[in-house]
């Protein structure tokens, strides 16, 4: 029997090949898509899930003021190990950037982390290399992992007891090699090249004020009868808040929580946080795309069967007059569709399989299809049977009911009802599609408008030089504006703490004249010399910026608009305003309008410019920061080249540009609107498949009619128009129901961003333009060819 249906099924195949083809590709299509989107999805799911206590592990976050950080104060650690018996175990972490000397080269690295020593007790990171009870308990051992150890030595086993210099504050250390760790997998959001004691960190640090500072990640590893329910970690929040309050001796009034570290990687939008984060959103996001390109597939899958079911009628008819039973016929149009399904699940696959690294290079990630996964092809079986059955439901179910003796004598079945279904599933199909294509124009709309923003200074062709942390600051500082002086086109440049790209450091020590008690508020700030604003065209709202002819500015402040709003001050009176902070008092001199220091998806803070035209930038690093032109580009860079081995001869050069560096601050967004273009595009492609194949059926249906129509004078383009205005009536009703849809869900997408576009009537107006045409030329194609087709071969039948 089975045989049968099978012989079946493939006849009917080759009979529509047409037909066939264009299900099989559309749902292949559809079906590779969603396979690399699934793929994606799952690999952002899985960040941090490797570890074996990931359901137990929590980080420990904080918010001071209207700033949320994922850093906490050095000491909340241990006083939280210490105090609250369900907490097991805890762990800190901070970030370095650092010259690392082997021998006599000399390598910048910025994956570096201190980390306590019982980091390994919480996280999975397999040890290959060590004793894992003593690591990281003495100040002077260091784990490096396989890539660090390759880096610097060759190989794993040649580095165990080799000694590094770090360069973490201003003396180094000598550190040895005492084990060697795996590299941490891509789906760790934790990546780094080396872990250092953090004995070695507290050294740098005051902890007598370290309850006012919030510099470190902070880690809890909870016991294992912890039930994690709402109410719980509501209640150990709590309980943590209390024992902070306790021993904060700073008064801080800050606030501690906690976040899940499988909920770090996509639900963590906080500032000073590790890099290459992801965004829960967009996951949402691509998994609707991936079930909507897979419904769009489906409808055509499902609409061009439908079409074709009712030519089969008669079929029905024979079989159930010779006894065929509806259950046989049922099954036999089941099977039929269960076969194309599997069929463009094999070439899907196909199809994935080569786009693979194209989307990978897309998304910047490293996914592999794993064809010996049972579960991967269980869900790929799961969705091609799904598919098959749905698809083949509505032929299977109401053909097998009919009347033998109606269909046998021509009597039309079910004809309105079947023509409703396929229009239904048409306008359901193409609304989905222009919700995709608005998507598209909005997601384009909103990264040209990041790129093209005033975000309060000239970003291009600003070249910097990071000044290495080394020795004193201050007189490397006039050692370079020395050797810079050597060279006359070399006049616009400035000397900076950090660079207005994405400012990680703040304060809450500030007070001044009128303080409301209440006000918490967390400031950032910069060391600039006195050339900072021309260097970087800025703009001055009133009074004025530093300068040597003011010898008493070494002391003054200047502030942005945000900040003279946030400290309740009148603008026109701020100036002159006495100000403190780290016991210096001094007066606002100017204010400055406001610029972005932070990416647009956050809103522009209160920030206070200090005076490091000494050379004095707190223990910051610092940059020299150089506008130049397209012209001089290369010859500029060489001069800074030169000027750097002047005075730091045994360090590597580097160099950056500041737009490029605003550029990467929005690579998830561009890799976003990539992947959106492809996948509208793909939708779109898609639908016009289903379109093309039922304007086919309705063509050939109507092929006499046609030729009767000629033969009576019409016109081709009245016959086109006659074929293709049901269509675009279909198309038109589709965009009535996708606009409301696409305005609600490209509105939410923007509210992610401090700054963005507000959504333009246009916007639609093009989406709909771009569908009607599409859809017009789709449809148009067969219909000519029917209207200019000899009347005389559709009519000699008659």
């Amino acid at each position: 029997m089975l045989r049968s249906y099978l012989k079946t099924a493939i006849r009917n195949l080759f009979r529509n090949k047409l037909f066939s083809s264009l299900n099989i590709f559309g749902l292949a299509t559809g079906m590779a898509c969603s396979i690399l989107i699934f793929l994606w999805v799952q690999d952002e799911l899985s960040y941090d899930r490797f570890n074996i206590n990931a359901g137990h592990i929590y980080r420990l976050t904080a918010r001071v003021g209207d700033i949320e950080a994922a850093v906490v104060p050095v000491p909340a650690a241990m006083a939280i190990r210490d105090n609250i018996p369900m907490v097991k175990n805890v762990t800190r972490l901070s970030a370095l950037q650092s010259m690392v000397t082997v021998g006599n080269q000399k390598y910048e690295e910025k994956n570096i982390y201190y980390a306590d020593s019982n980091f390994l007790r919480i996280f999975s990171y397999p040890l290959l290399l060590g004793d894992a009870s003593r690591l990281l308990s003495g100040p002077d051992g260091v784990i490096l992992t396989v890539s660090g150890a390759k880096k610097y030595f060759g190989s794993p086993e040649n580095a165990m007891g080799k000694t590094l210099h770090i360069d973490n504050d201003y003396n180094g250390n000598d550190v040895v090699v005492a084990g060697i760790l795996k590299d941490p997998p891509h789906n760790s959001h934790l990546q780094f090249n080396m872990l250092l004691p953090i004995q070695l960190y507290e050294r740098t640090i005051n902890l007598e004020q370290a309850w006012g500072n919030f510099d470190v990640y902070t880690y809890l590893r909870m016991d294992d009868h912890f039930d994690a329910t709402p109410a719980a970690l509501a209640s150990l929040e709590q309980r943590i808040m209390t024992l902070y309050r306790r021993l904060d001796i700073s008064k801080t009034n800050g606030f501690l929580y906690l976040q899940p570290l499988t909920d770090v990687h996509l639900r963590s939008r906080l500032m000073l946080d590790v890099p290459g984060q992801g965004n829960y959103q967009q996951v949402k996001i691509f998994s609707l795309i991936a079930i909507f390109i897979l419904l769009i597939a489906g409808i055509n899958f499902m609409n061009l069967s439908t079409a074709l079911s009712g030519e089969r009628a008669k079929e029905v008819g024979l079989r159930k007059t010779v006894g065929a039973l509806r259950s046989q016929l049922v099954i036999q149009f089941l099977s039929e569709s269960l076969l194309l399904s599997f069929i463009s699940l094999l070439l899907g696959l196909a199809i994935a399989c080569a786009l693979i690294p194209l989307f990978n290079e897309l998304a910047a990630k490293s996914i592999s299809i794993n064809l010996l996964s049972i579960k991967f092809i269980a869900g790929l079986l799961g969705i091609a049977t799904g598919v098959g059955l749905v698809a083949g439901s509505y032929p299977a179910l109401f053909l097998s009911s009919f009347n033998p003796v109606k269909v046998l004598k021509g009597v039309k079945m079910l004809h309105g009802r079947k023509t409703f279904f396929r229009n239904s599933l048409i306008v359901v199909q193409f609304s989905i599609a222009v919700v995709l294509i608005v998507g598209t124009i909005v997601v384009y709309r909103q990264l040209q408008f990041i790129r093209t923003m005033d975000i309060g200074y000239n970003k291009e062709n600003l070249l910097y030089v990071p000044i290495p942390r080394l020795g004193d600051l201050q007189r490397n500082q006039v050692a370079l504006k020395a050797a810079i002086s050597q060279y006359p086109e070399i006049d616009d440049y400035t000397f900076i703490s950090h660079l207005p790209t994405d400012l990680p450091t703040g304060t809450r020590s500030v007070e001044w004249e009128g303080k409301d008690p209440q006000l918490n508020l967390v400031f950032p700030q910069m060391w600039v010399d006195d050339h900072f604003v021309n260097t970087f065209r800025m703009r001055m709202k009133s009074g004025r910026f530093f300068s040597k002819d003011f010898k008493g500015d070494e002391n003054n402040y200047v502030l942005n608009e945000t900040a003279i709003k946030a400290m309740k001050l009148n603008m026109e009176t701020a100036l002159g305003t006495r100000i403190t902070m780290d016991s210096r008092t001094g007066v606002i001199i100017g204010i400055v309008k406001d610029f972005n220091f932070k990416p647009v998806q956050q809103p522009i803070q209160p920030l206070i410019v200090r005076n490091g035209s000494s050379g004095n930038f707190n223990g910051n690093t610092g940059y020299i920061v150089q506008r130049t032109t397209p012209a001089n580009m290369q010859r500029n860079l060489g001069v800074m080249k030169k000027v750097f081995q002047q005075v730091y001869t045994d360090f590597p050069f580097s160099f950056g540009f500041v737009n490029e560096d605003l550029s990467r601050l929005y690579l998830a967004e561009q890799r976003m609107g990539k992947l959106f273009n492809i996948f509208s595009v793909l939708s779109v492609i898609v639908s016009c498949l289903g379109l093309f194949g039922l304007t086919t059926f309705a063509t050939q249906r109507r092929i006499k009619e046609i030729g009767v129509r000629k033969v009576l004078g019409a016109s081709v383009a009245g016959i086109v128009g006659m074929l293709s205005k049901d269509f675009i009536k279909l198309v038109i009703f589709a965009l009535l129901i996708a606009f409301p849809v696409a305005w609600w869900v490209m509105n939410k997408w923007l509210q992610n961003f401090a700054y963005h576009i507000n959504i333009r009537w246009w916007f639609f107006v093009l989406a709909g333009v771009i569908a009607i045409v599409i859809s017009f030329i789709t449809v148009s194609y067969q219909s000519i060819k029917a209207a200019r087709s000899n009347p005389v071969k559709s009519l000699r039948s008659e």
